[in-house]
């Protein structure tokens, strides 16, 4: 797996906005509940886990007003170069498991869309709760394995195996000895068929880079298929939001 991530986010990080962020109303969608769940105030320490660009992490400052820089972590730098320096994120380039191994001044973690990267979440999970202070909030937010998403029939394969089930992570949360919640948050999408199929094409997702070319070509012969007499395709997007707090 760690093959296909680094030529993943390494080959994406150019373009990672344009593919990631979809609409500003999309971000501000999934942020504002970040915000409510994870309890934000401006005496917090954020840390962002597998930050990427920061795209939410820079949303989240336009809510809340932090006393002290996000600290955005991730292991591809070429991701971190994109945040302007203007932002107060602290770029820190580590993967989430070295990162946890350290003790650390914050008191709020969020993992968006990173965790079924992690080869070891179950210690993952149970550095940060010895990390995190009482009353600490970890929050994950990640898109689960039955994914609605207009993809080809193989990619929606690969999403089975490749993202974390939730049911498992909220066990493992509480495991490490967190007190959990887990809901959901669907997100309404109508994007240009066009768009769509290009992001494909670039392996938006880190489970379509696992596929090799000629699987990807017949997905995207499949898709135009599929959506033939079609100019904009509207899809639900689903996200476990998992909280967890160390009371």
């Amino acid at each position: 797996m760690q093959e296909v991530l680094d030529k993943h986010y390494r080959r994406l990080a150019k373009d990672y906005d344009e593919f990631l962020h979809y609409s500003n109303d999309f971000v501000r969608n999934l942020t504002s509940k970040m915000v409510e769940k994870l309890e934000l105030k401006p005496a917090d320490v954020l840390a962002d886990i597998g930050c990427g660009t920061g795209i939410y992490s820079r949303d989240i400052l336009e809510q809340v007003p932090f006393e002290q820089p996000v600290l955005g972590v991730d292991p591809f730098g070429e991701m971190l170069d994109k945040i302007p320096q203007s932002v107060p994120i602290t770029p820190i380039v580590e993967d989430a498991l070295e990162f946890s191994r350290k003790p650390g001044e914050y008191n709020k973690v969020l993992i968006k869309e990173t965790i079924h990267h992690i080869n070891d979440i179950e210690t993952l999970l149970q550095n940060l709760y010895n990390n995190l202070p009482t009353g600490g909030i970890l929050l994950m937010v990640h898109v689960p394995p039955n994914v609605q998403y207009p993809l080809f029939d193989k990619a929606l394969a690969r999403c089975l195996e490749w993202h974390a089930d939730p049911i498992e992570l909220v066990r493992l949360s509480e495991l490490a000895g967190f007190s959990v919640d887990h809901d959901g948050h669907d997100h309404q999408h109508r994007i240009p068929k066009e768009h769509y199929h290009r992001m494909v094409a670039n392996c938006y997702m880190s489970a379509l880079t696992s596929l090799n070319e000629e699987e990807l070509a017949a997905g995207l012969e499949e898709m135009e298929q599929k959506h033939a007499d079609l100019d904009i395709l509207e899809f639900t997007d689903h996200f476990d939001f998992i909280r967890a707090k160390k009371t």
